[in-house]
């Protein structure tokens, strides 16, 4: 029996969050283990274009759900529409991304359909014939593995955790199967009258750009600095290299210590400096993928199990402060006599010339 895939598409100012290609990512992985058929889903007002795009992209038909009067996210509109439309089509999988408005929708989806959410979806696999859905728990020092047990299965998928899916071409304007790319696209309007949540407007950052983008170096500190004023320490090494700069893991700034402009992650700044030094960070899959371009990754951590080791190309078990500390005091004593013997060579050779 072919199982029923739904991908809920995410948009803003008139684009599709690129998320939506590693959700039709995953989705085809599950198409691998099981027979399935792949359905789209989108709402908003003015999404003709967009629709039409989709559809050419990915090759997959799409239900395309006009609700005029609503330019911006609606979460009470998401779940009323999906709640209906998904009990009425039957799907066995809902994939969601794992973004602000998914963690909103996606839970009281699930309660809707009296079904079953599982948030921050990693990873599929399949084991003794049995799917299993995986994500990282407690700072990603370990993996759970859930099974579906009720239909339909909603699932948030954390960005960054699938490749890509992009339909390949040829140049004929087809799909290598032969096939016409464009999936069918389905035309709804939606009139919503009882609106339980509005959109009041939002608030830009005065920030003009962040220092993070600039350097070549950037040192973070995570919760294994200890207290807010060990902060200093991360600011006393990044001071060691030219074109430095600060940056932390959310708890920290969760927490007060630091300001969210430095925050680094998939909910900060996605770096991808020369040099990326991870101080007292346990390295979880939010923090891993803002991280993951950095040229070159250096940890320090006093739990030798810190997931952050498993990408870091240089790993000290150390405690980082202690670390630090007698790392910048030894660093400025080299310096100190590397510069006295480039004194010194400079005089002997004035002295020569004489």
């Amino acid at each position: 029996m072919t199982k029923k895939i739904a991908i809920i598409v995410e948009h803003s100012a008139g684009r599709v969050k690129s998320v939506i290609y590693e959700l039709l990512s995953m989705a085809k992985k599950i198409m691998m283990l099981e027979e399935c058929k792949i359905t789209l889903f989108i709402i908003g007002e003015g999404i003709d274009k967009l629709s039409q795009s989709i559809s050419m992209d990915t090759g997959h038909d799409i239900y395309a759900v006009h609700t005029p009067g609503f330019l911006k996210y609606n979460g009470s509109l998401y779940k009323e529409i999906f709640s209906k439309l998904f009990t009425q089509k039957n799907f066995d999988y809902i994939c969601a991304p794992h973004s602000i408005s998914g963690m909103d929708y996606a839970p009281a989806l699930s309660v809707a359909l009296q079904s079953v959410c599982i948030t921050g979806v990693e990873d599929v696999r399949v084991e003794d014939g049995e799917i299993y859905f995986l994500r990282s728990m407690f700072g990603g020092k370990l993996t759970a593995k859930f099974v579906n047990g009720l239909n339909p299965l909603v699932m948030t998928i954390q960005p960054g955790s699938f490749k890509p899916f992009f339909l390949k071409k040829e140049k004929t304007g087809k799909a290598k199967t032969g096939k016409a790319r464009s999936g069918r696209i389905t035309r709804m309007v939606y009139k919503y009258n009882e609106n339980t949540m509005v959109f009041t407007g939002s608030k830009v950052s005065p920030c003009k750009g962040s220092e993070l983008d600039k350097a070549d170096v950037i040192v973070s500190g995570g919760r294994g600095i200890g207290e807010k004023k060990n902060y200093k320490y991360i600011e006393m090494l990044a001071t060691l290299f030219p074109r430095s700069a600060t940056g932390a893991s959310r708890p920290i700034c969760d927490y007060g210590w630091v300001k969210y402009s430095k925050q680094v992650g998939m909910t900060g700044a996605f770096v991808s400096p020369k040099l990326y030094i991870a101080c007292g960070i346990s390295g979880s899959n939010q923090h891993v993928e803002g991280i993951r371009n950095s040229k070159f990754i250096v940890a320090i951590n006093s739990d030798p199990q810190a997931p952050v080791f498993q990408i870091a190309d240089v790993c000290i078990v150390e405690d980082v402060i202690e670390f630090i500390g007698i790392f910048v005091k030894k660093f400025k004593k080299e310096k100190l006599i590397t510069r006295g013997l480039e004194n010194a060579a400079i005089k002997a050779s004035a002295s020569k010339k004489n």
